[in-house]
């Protein structure tokens, strides 16, 4: 059987389906065609979930908030590349993100999260959901849900959502333990969803779907899409996890469109080959920073990096560290600014994952929506700066730090 590097990255087109075109084409339409009456009325019922419609007789797109070809392929090829049953992309990381606690929280299908957790997700949850009407329960750590369901006195959650490793301080949460737990404590009418955010390692370092978890966000505009020219999210999942989130998709409308679905799908071809080469750029620019007399404090994902706690769980469900870390400087803001101000290689953006390297300061740009005392707890100071590194020389990036934090 071919290897998921052979096939992953041309899933979801057919030649002999588009002239035989070597590439999927775009298809920048809002409309699509009915055969007949009978069979748009059967297409559009069957859509909106109307009781009785009949089965439409062939694949016809509707509408392009519904579905159209390109979007299509691409949601092929991500389910192909993270082996999950369906995939679904939308307009932006958060669009994914939102759908998919909305799709699966309610009043009576309380969220509990672990933080830290990417600003934007820290900020819905902790700020808009509650006035949705949906219980929000903080997880200090995974070891204690069963303390926390006596605590919520028998209360169980309706979804458990993490982010791991956690952005940008690298805390790291066992997947296997909260799908184990959900499959203990959920019965046949309350299912309860563990859903993970792997943007930063996955799908090529980092596979939670073989570790249980129900459904996979990502803010597809980092390593997926991977060249800082487009802004798109996506779920990837089982059937039934993400035939409900793409329903509220219909209805929210944040789905991707057919030009930004077809520049993922030229992405997904170099998907594996780019993370890879950035990895093994940022094993040289990270074993050059450990050691920096300007560095006070070095954080990554990297076993050599980690509490000795946490390094078996990571040799156990991450393949490598990735290309992102952060460090922290002295002198807070006022130092991690000029350092941010000095680089020539590195571009004082947000995002990460694409082809250039990037920097920037948690605490007032990416996470500047977290609450102060959450910044304090996981050490997103003042000081600290992000990086991550692109496909460059990882000769010039050492010398770019090293410029760059002599003005500290």
């Amino acid at each position: 059987m071919a290897h998921i590097e052979t096939t992953a990255p041309f899933v979801g087109h057919n030649p002999a389906n588009h002239e035989g075109s070597i590439k999927t084409p775009i298809y920048p339409t809002s409309t699509f065609k009915f055969s007949s009456a009978e069979e748009g009325a059967a297409h559009m019922e069957t859509a909106y979930g109307v009781p009785g419609a009949a089965t439409p007789s062939q694949p016809n797109a509707i509408y392009s908030r519904l579905s159209n070809p390109t979007l299509e392929a691409a949601e092929q090829r991500l389910s192909a590349w993270d082996e999950s049953e369906e995939a679904a992309f939308f307009a932006s990381g958060m669009a994914a993100i939102t759908t998919t606690l909305l799709a699966w929280t309610s009043a009576d299908r309380p969220l509990w999260f672990c933080p830290p957790l990417y600003g934007g997700s820290e900020h819905f949850i902790r700020e808009i959901l509650p006035g949705m009407g949906v219980h929000v329960v903080e997880l200090d750590h995974l070891n204690h849900l069963d303390a926390m369901l006596e605590r919520e006195n028998g209360r169980v959650p309706g979804m458990i959502y993490l982010e791991t490793p956690a952005n940008p301080t690298m805390q790291l949460h066992r997947i296997r333990k909260a799908a184990d737990w959900a499959r203990k404590h959920e019965t046949e009418n309350h299912r309860m969803i563990v859903g993970v955010d792997n943007t930063y390692l996955g799908p090529i370092l980092q596979r939670p779907l073989d570790h249980g978890a129900d459904v996979l966000v990502y803010s597809a505009t980092k390593y997926i899409g991977g060249h800082s020219d487009l802004i798109a999210g996506a779920a990837s999942g089982k059937s039934d996890v993400i035939a409900r989130i793409r329903e509220y998709r219909h209805f929210l409308g944040g789905m991707a469109d057919p030009n930004t679905c077809w520049m993922l799908l030229r992405s997904m071809e170099t998907l594996a080959i780019r993370v890879r080469h950035q990895q093994d750029v940022a094993e040289r620019v990270f074993a050059h920073l450990r050691s920096h007399p300007k560095v006070d404090r070095f954080i990554s994902a990297w076993a050599v990096d980690l509490p000795e706690k946490d390094r078996a769980l990571a040799a156990e469900q991450m393949i490598g560290g990735g290309a992102m870390a952060a460090f922290e400087v002295a002198g807070g803001r006022a130092a991690a600014f000029r350092v941010l101000n000095a680089f020539e290689h590195f571009q004082l953006a947000v995002s990460l994952g694409s082809t250039e390297s990037l920097a920037e300061h948690p605490a007032s740009m990416t996470h500047a929506g977290v609450p102060p005392e959450v910044k304090t707890r996981f050490g997103i100071t003042e000081g600290l700066i992000r990086i991550s590194v692109g496909i460059e020389r990882p000769e010039d990036l050492i010398a770019d730090l090293d410029q760059a934090l002599a003005h500290v």
